[in-house]
């Protein structure tokens, strides 16, 4: 229990709270796994809803039929060949970074982009 805390060089023994103020998931086993820390058991769900054992349980493709993430999430942590570390990681990246939208600035990840590549990459 409890977090480092990188600007003061110590160890904190309470827990820390998530982007809601809440630290009532102790020994909840929905923390970051993979190469972009997937957590939390909405996209842990999402991994199973897309890819995993609900996918194939409701007769949709799924690349991973026989594993249930939500409840066994360290399978990421698992497999062997890493290939799953990284089809979790570029899933995250899809579903969170790529539909990234600053609403507070008209800001869109997409947007800006396909602006960058049809300019050329050139900035």
């Amino acid at each position: 229990v409890g977090y480092w805390d990188e600007a003061t060089q110590t160890l904190n023994e309470m827990s820390f709270p998530n982007s809601y103020g809440r630290t009532d998931v102790q020994g909840c086993c929905f923390w970051g796994r993979g190469i972009l820390l997937t957590r939390g058991s909405c996209n842990y769900g999402k991994l199973n809803f897309y890819i995993g054992a609900k996918a194939a349980a409701q007769n949709r493709p799924s690349i991973y039929p026989n594993i249930d993430f939500c409840a066994d999430p360290e399978t990421i942590c698992d497999d062997e060949s890493m290939e799953l570390r990284y089809v979790a990681g570029m899933f995250e990246w899809i579903d969170r970074v790529q539909d990234y939208y600053d609403s507070n600035v008209g800001w869109s990840y997409r947007d800006e982009l396909y602006k960058f590549v049809d300019n050329g990459m050139d900035d």
